[in-house]
């Protein structure tokens, strides 16, 4: 497939620079054309920035005490069009690792430059903007916004990081999520010691791709030098367009224009190509790192035992000690969200705080079953806002979320104590995302495939007359395990009274909603299931009546005329909706609807409608089902036709006409 094309090339290192191809371009050297903006085939009238260049390198030096550390200088130039795009001017520089393996911020500048009264006027970034925060023991964030910034300004700003981390050299995104660009241009030199692979992602063409070698390059570390055949490669993009989101995509970043650099090697002679070796060697890192695997040892967190012990103490089996284990975190600590796979905070620390982060409440529900002998593990995940990660290659950076296995009777059991809507043994849709991996001694790819999810919604319809010109009616909505975490999550935020009052809106005919009741809100291990009975007014010589009363498919999901990318529904399609309607007394049956039946695809799913009229009444079975979850982009036509019969199907109506 183009879009999520993955080109992977065996990079051999370098160390020498390539002038930059059709720009010509230094800090500070800003003329008035500067500020009037030449036509692009990627600028409109929605336009609210574009950023005009952006050039990065990577280069690999000799550090005393380090085997070999690199140099990433970033450099950017914007032209701010108007008020809607001022947050341009606010930048985020993320550094990594802690005391004296930190990433170093180096040669930081930045300017504003204004055009007015026929003179360019600067505004430089002082030292005193410059603000950093702290994101967990491994991970800062350097802060500024630049200073003057309006409609018509233009800014610019570059810097360095010296990184002792090889194994993380920084991805380059030539496409931006919301603006476009017009010259990107991204230039790596690697030793040949260190080999990497370049993963290629999203569908616009290079405008420059090349590869140059360097001979006999030296690098000294402290008293030992280095010499190294060197490649060079850069590549460059013209007149990139602003990602445009689409509807059914996870993350923008599994599509954006970008690069991304995997090591090749491990401990500097592990050939990548044993894949599961450099698994197994990160595994090891991460089960000694004592903001991970150290911190759940069971005789490293035995300051839990006593927790434990008085939250078990009248268990009378594993598995009843791990549901209480399982809902003392759940029910008892505050999520704060991240996306850090480490702990920030000892354990004992998180649960004397009761609260956490993700990996700490998980890793912390780990620790609390091992206490109890229940074998239990860490895995570690990407969730689909943050992208996926490749299963043949351990980027920790791509993962982001951390779940815990317990194993109870020869069961596997996976666990998230972090969302108080989830129950034991439960996950969130945002946990199938493709590849996991358990952290163990015998660690292990796992897959959580969404289209290995088995989840369904029925509706069920009874309508019957009364004496009042009304007919009466109750609904009855069950849920699978997706649709009941959504729905207590919705009851969390809004509660049930806002929740009917959007339901009741949501009718095409006037109704009164009443006896609304949701079943299994508070016990998140059973399905939830929504009941309510309504009334509808009768009148009129001829009444127009839909019977799909309650839908999700009034407008089509797929409005647009085309598509660029892939679709990703959330979770295979399984919806059956059932009305048994009695005939309103006094009417009789004038038109209705026709029953159908269409394929999606050969076997890839269906919508069936059946309607049958009996004398005194009528039963309607509507049943859309799609198996698959991915659907590439050549499929959005058939998928928009399919819903398109569907919504189309479900507007029509039953014609009531009174009897003389």
């Amino acid at each position: 497939m183009k879009i999520l094309s993955q080109l992977l090339t065996a990079i051999l290192l370098s160390a020498s620079l390539f002038g930059q191809d059709n720009v010509n371009i230094k800090f500070g050297n800003v003329a008035a054309k500067d500020f009037t903006l030449e036509k692009s085939p990627v600028i409109d009238s929605n336009t609210n920035a574009v950023i005009l260049t952006n050039i990065g390198s990577t280069n690999f030096i000799g550090v005393d005490h380090y085997w070999i550390s690199y140099v990433h200088k970033k450099y950017v130039r914007i032209k701010v069009i108007n008020e809607k795009a001022l947050d341009i001017a606010t930048v985020n520089i993320h550094l990594f690792g802690r005391d004296e393996d930190k990433d170093k911020l180096e040669d930081l500048k930045a300017v504003t430059y204004n055009f007015e009264d026929g003179e360019i006027k600067t505004s430089e970034l002082s030292k005193s903007d410059i603000f950093e925060d702290k994101l967990s023991p491994y991970a800062t964030v350097t802060k500024f916004t630049l200073p003057s910034v309006k409609a018509g300004s233009m800014i610019e700003y570059s810097y360095s990081i010296i990184s002792h981390h090889s194994y993380a050299i920084p991805e380059w995104c030539f496409q931006d999520s919301q603006y476009p660009c017009l010259y990107s241009e991204y230039k790596i030199t690697f030793p040949d010691a260190l080999p990497y692979i370049t993963l290629r992602y999203g569908s616009d063409s290079f405008f420059v791709k090349k590869t140059t070698k360097v001979k006999n390059n030296h690098y000294n570390m402290g008293s030992v030098s280095v010499t190294s055949n060197d490649v060079i490669s850069l590549w460059s993009m013209k007149n990139v367009p602003a990602f445009k989101p689409e509807r059914y995509i996870n993350s923008a970043a599994d599509y954006l224009d970008k690069l991304e650099f995997v090591p090749a090697q491990t401990n500097y002679d592990q050939d990548l190509g044993d894949y599961k070796a450099a698994w197994e060697n990160v595994t090891s890192d991460l089960l000694h790192d004592e903001y991970f695997g150290a911190a759940i040892d069971k005789y490293t967190s035995g300051n839990l035992f006593n927790t434990v012990e008085k939250i078990t103490k009248h268990s009378i089996n594993l598995e009843e000690s791990a549901h209480k284990l399982y809902y003392y975190v759940r029910d008892n600590f505050t999520c704060i969200p991240d996306d850090e796979i480490y702990l920030g905070d000892d354990l004992y620390a998180v649960n004397k705080k009761k609260k956490g982060n993700v990996a700490e409440i998980n890793l912390l529900l780990t620790a609390l079953l091992r206490q109890k002998d229940i074998p239990a593990d860490p895995v570690i995940l990407s969730t689909r806002e943050y992208g996926t990660n490749p299963a043949a290659y351990p980027l920790l950076d791509k993962m982001n979320y951390v779940i815990c296995m317990a194993r109870l009777r020869g069961d596997t059991i996976y666990l998230d104590a972090s969302k108080p809507e989830l129950g034991f043994g439960k996950l969130s849709i945002e946990c199938y995302n493709g590849h996991a991996r358990l952290i163990s001694e015998n660690g292990l790819s796992l897959y959580f495939l969404p289209e290995k999810i088995k989840e369904s919604k029925n509706t069920n319809v009874i309508i019957f007359n009364d004496q009042n010109d009304k007919i009466n009616g109750s609904l009855e909505s069950s849920f699978g395990v997706f649709g009941s975490e959504q729905l207590r999550k919705e009851i969390r935020i809004k509660g049930q009274k806002k929740y009917f009052d959007d339901v009741r809106s949501g009718f095409i005919n006037e109704i009164d909603i009443f006896h609304t009741s949701i079943d299994s809100l508070q016990n998140a291990e059973v399905p939830a299931t929504v009941h309510f009975e309504f009334k509808m007014p009768l009148s009129g010589d001829i009444i127009y009546f839909n019977p799909v009363i309650e839908s999700n498919y009034h407008v089509n999901p797929f409005e647009a005329e085309e598509r660029k990318y892939p679709i990703t529904l959330p979770l295979p399609v399984d919806e059956v909706y059932s009305l048994n309607m009695e005939i309103p007394e006094g009417y009789t049956v004038d038109e209705i609807p026709k029953s159908a039946r269409v394929a999606f695809n050969g076997d890839e799913g269906f919508f069936e409608y059946l309607i049958q009229k009996e004398e005194s009444r009528i039963q309607v079975r509507s049943h859309i089902k799609l198996n698959e979850t991915v659907f590439p982009a050549e499929d959005y036509n058939s998928l928009r036709d399919f819903f398109a019969f569907v919504i189309k199907k479900y507007s029509e109506q039953i014609v009531f006409k009174r009897k003389k």
